[in-house]
């Protein structure tokens, strides 16, 4: 008998039914005399391999379903298989442990097995955020388990259960006030299985003093914000006298020509003569297209990323904005293009100036000398010449955005949206996302990403993204579509993104690089309205494009950037009557603006979902449909509609592109 005599126990899921053995192989590749394996299946028993074609060793066995321990003897030599990074301590040595998983076979439930379980170090399934406060998640394939609780040393634990694809997953939310957090999952199935560290019933443990997945929350008053897009050439004109020469009508004649590439005399003396507008609205928070100094009407091709556009008014004027807009408790994110410069900026200046003894070559991704403005020269951003695309790798070029980056936060402002980012791998914003939070924490990073932007939350990169999965799910379901539709595109972020960035998402209908929303909507008003309900009740922080709230219209670029109509006359009141209103709403509400969502009854053309935080409850009826819809759905009690004042405790019926917006009493 040698040092491993003792019987090692091991923890079997799928322990209880018939079990197969499996065919299962250890292959080694090593030019050796001899080759033992220890393995916890015999008892630690060292057993010769077999040496087979040139340098490969073999060892064959059948084994019932488990985890089991393994090392190899090699020349008399403990040495283990580093071809599986799945390791474990035991008695006090370092094993390899194969896990041997039955033949295919489907889950179900109350057979006391498990077929798969999913829990591991990431941000899916650990999900820390902040010290004493956690998400932890498990996983299984549908009708596999009949229900999972968490055992752990917490103060308060709350569970809800979501379906993602195939699966089924149960995400607790977890505070304590102990230093480390121990936990275990109970998973019932006909009987309780004990789900523990490494597979046992042994406590997980989680060190908030050294959380192994980093902390991750959004700024608290980012949650829920009521934000304003504008684009500055175009919003409003506070002084003529730094209006670019040859400055085009505001009222037009709008063409193309002149809406893309023509001055309007938007400034920023234009956002503080507006100031009571925005108040009004219920503004809580501005996101301007680009300000900094700049050849186009957009500004998206930088000339001095520290100095105001001159047309746009100077620094000075810029801080009695922030000044003004802070008093009225109004946020001021400012747009970061930091993947390209214009061709004015001092380095591609001297680029062209210098050519081979140019300082700055590293700065960007030179192909051919000459440089001549022209992709065949550099890299240009989606192909233009005008925007030539940084080396952002290079340290230099690093150092300078951070520089950039100090100089505006040390000013006052309360964050960033990020362009394009899409362009630049997750590592590059992780790292640029802690260099903000190192100069401010409180301060809020938005990304300008279309698509499931999973991946940016995971070290992470953002607290927010532009958040256009719910533009088209709008957009579709208002134009009609099911209701069915709209829950499961939404749902398919709302169970993906950590729970803790679901009331900052920025929820937009349009913005300067789609048409308007009242265009996509066929200049509908009813479905506009229907609309504008999804946008200010649904979780997240509504994003308003400027003009939006008044009926503006126009197709993409450059169409979507008419400049704002500061005559009343030409206003749908209708539209900007209910955005008000709503907006009031969502300031009055903690159940709408922070609280929990869940959808009551998704038929056809009908969405009915509640907003809750305590004891407070909102419900929101839709109807996208161009008839009247009888629905009948009795509510948990009685409830007033926010318009009518009406006491309802039964929806009977939802008119043609209607909605009812109630309160619990």
């Amino acid at each position: 008998m040698n040092k491993y005599s003792f019987i090692f126990l091991l923890f079997i899921l799928l322990s209880l039914g018939s079990v197969f053995a499996i065919n299962s192989s250890f292959l080694l590749s090593k030019d050796a005399s001899s080759v033992y394996l220890v393995a916890s299946f015999n008892n630690f028993e060292p057993v010769e391999m077999e040496r087979g074609f040139g340098e490969l060793w073999r060892y064959s066995i059948d084994l019932e379903p488990g985890e089991y321990l393994y090392k190899y003897i090699i020349d008399g030599e403990e040495i283990l298989d580093f071809q599986n990074s799945n390791i474990t301590v035991f008695n006090g040595e370092v094993f390899n442990v194969r896990v041997v998983k039955e033949p295919y076979s489907f889950p179900k439930t109350g057979d006391g097995r498990v077929k798969e379980i999913y829990f591991r170090n990431e941000r899916r399934y650990i999900n820390p955020v902040k010290p004493g406060e956690i998400y932890l998640a498990i996983e299984f394939e549908k009708n596999d388990i009949e229900d999972v609780n968490l055992q752990s040393n917490a103060k308060l634990v709350s569970k809800e259960v979501i379906e993602s694809g195939n699966n089924v997953i149960y995400r607790f939310h977890v505070f304590t006030e102990a230093p480390v957090l121990k936990y275990r999952f109970a998973i019932d199935d006909s009987q309780e299985i004990i789900y523990g560290y490494n597979g046992t019933e042994n406590f997980f443990e989680f060190d908030f003093s050294k959380p192994i997945i980093p902390y991750f929350d959004t700024p608290e008053w980012a949650k829920g914000r009521v934000y304003y897009q504008i684009f500055p050439d175009r919003f409003r004109n506070g002084d003529p006298h730094n209006d670019p020469k040859g400055t085009y009508n505001w009222y037009g004649p709008h063409n193309q020509s002149s809406l893309g590439s023509s001055f309007y005399g938007g400034d920023l003396q234009g956002v503080i003569d507006s100031v009571d507008y925005l108040e009004y609205l219920g503004v809580e928070a501005i996101y301007f297209n680009p300000i900094f100094e700049a050849l186009s009407t957009h500004k998206y091709d930088t000339k001095n990323y520290l100095k105001i556009d001159p047309s746009f008014g100077d620094e000075e004027i810029f801080l009695d904005m922030l000044d003004i807009l802070h008093e009225y408790d109004m946020k001021v994110i400012l747009d970061g293009v930091f993947n390209h410069t214009g061709t004015e900026f001092f380095a591609m200046q001297e680029n062209f100036a210098k050519q081979e003894e140019s300082r700055y070559l590293d700065w960007y991704y030179i192909k051919s000398f000459p440089i001549r403005k022209s992709t065949s020269s550099y890299e240009g951003w989606h192909g233009y010449a005008d925007l030539p695309q940084l080396n952002n790798n290079n340290p230099k070029v690093k150092a300078y955005i951070n520089h950039v980056i100090g100089k505006w936060m040390s000013l006052g402002i309360d964050g960033w949206r990020l362009d394009a980012v899409d362009q630049l791998p997750v590592s590059y914003w992780a790292s640029l996302y802690e260099n903000f939070k190192n100069i401010d924490e409180n301060t809020f990073i938005v990304g300008e990403f279309w698509r499931d932007a999973t991946s940016y939350f995971e070290d992470p990169a953002f607290d927010s993204v532009m958040n256009y999965i719910f533009r088209d799910a709008v957009i579709s379901y208002a134009r009609g579509g099911s209701a069915n539709n709209f829950v499961k595109t939404t749902n398919a972020y709302l169970d993906k993104y950590p729970p803790q960035v679901l009331h900052s998402l920025w929820n937009l209908l349009g913005s300067h690089d789609t048409e308007r929303i009242l265009t996509a909507l066929d200049e509908n008003v009813d479905k506009m309205k229907l609309a504008a309900v999804l946008h200010i009740t649904f979780i997240g922080s509504p994003l308003i494009y400027y003009g939006d709230e008044i009926g503006m219209t126009g197709t993409t670029d450059p169409f979507c950037r008419v400049p704002f109509y500061w005559d009343e006359d030409m206003w749908n009141m209708n539209i900007f009557d209910l955005y008000q209103a709503l907006i009031q709403l969502r300031k009055d509400s903690l159940a709408i603006r922070q609280g929990d969502y869940n959808v009551l009854y998704s038929k056809g053309n009908v969405l009915i979902y509640e907003r809750s935080y305590k004891s407070e409850k909102v419900i929101v009826a839709l109807n996208s449909k161009n008839a009247s819809v009888n629905v009948n759905y009795e509510l948990d009690g009685e409830y007033v509609d926010y318009f009518s004042k009406e006491k309802v405790n039964v929806i009977e019926s939802i008119p043609a592109n209607g909605f009812y917006i109630l309160f619990s009493e």
